[in-house]
């Protein structure tokens, strides 16, 4: 991305605005007193494949400008990391992994996987739209 690494950790720890690049999610929430570091909590509706649920998240990772890790405790738990490379002045890579366990079991296994090629392009398009406003923030 063509912004330093401070620049995309603002735009990635701005809870109410994650909605912004990440556009399967909808009204976000802080639920915690917190709202940096680790213990954070927070919320949003996803809506991925036709499926919508709530999904609340807890910071388990932070490290500034480098990297976030969260827990997903909805109806799909999981994790997620977000760690940022410097790549030279004024450029991040951006390395994202969602590690997802659907419920119901082997039923809800064989579904995660059958929305796998939709979620990739999901999470491809979200990173896109993140790159976008690092550049106009870095401006």
């Amino acid at each position: 991305m063509e912004c330093p690494p401070e620049i995309c950790w603002g735009l990635i720890t701005d809870w109410e605005r994650q909605g912004d690049w990440m556009l399967e999610a909808t009204d976000f929430v802080v639920v915690s007193e917190r709202r940096e570091g680790v213990g954070v909590e927070a919320e949003a509706t996803v809506r991925i494949g036709g499926i919508a649920t709530r999904d609340r998240v807890t910071v388990t990772v932070w490290e500034p400008n480098r990297h976030l890790q969260i827990s997903h405790g909805g109806w799909v738990s999981g994790r997620g990391d977000i760690e940022l490379i410097p790549a030279g002045p004024e450029r991040t890579h951006v390395f994202w992994r969602e590690l997802l366990y659907p419920p119901l079991g082997p039923l809800g296994a064989a579904g995660l996987m059958a929305l796998k090629p939709v979620m990739a392009r999901i999470f491809a398009r979200d990173l896109r739209i993140l790159a976008s406003l690092c550049r106009v923030a870095a401006t």
